[in-house]
């Protein structure tokens, strides 16, 4: 079962970078975490030790940590960099 999940994660990752990327380049961390967890878990269908659980789950969290704070850090400079563009879509849904 671990295999579609792999497959899952990669294909998730292919899809935003080839129909996401011009949105935001918050796009680009999301897709190397999405590679990764295809990566992580296809290595452990074919290790026999268990890389979801023990101090290999600490690892995968850790990484999950730093995409996570990658990602708000990139959107926030996104948001400063182009303050009126919230604004313009508030605009929008109020007429």
């Amino acid at each position: 079962m671990g295999y579609v999940y792999a497959v899952l994660w990669i294909f998730i990752a292919m899809l935003l970078f080839v129909r996401f990327k011009k949105e935001s380049k918050i796009v680009y961390p999301i897709c190397l975490y999405f590679l990764f967890l295809g990566g992580w878990w296809l290595a452990n269908e074919f290790i026999s030790e268990d890389l979801l659980k023990g101090s290999y789950s600490w690892i995968l969290r850790a990484v999950s940590v730093g995409v996570l704070t990658v990602c708000i850090i990139v959107y926030f400079l996104e948001r400063k960099k182009f303050p009126s563009a919230g604004k313009m879509k508030e605009e929008e849904k109020e007429e």
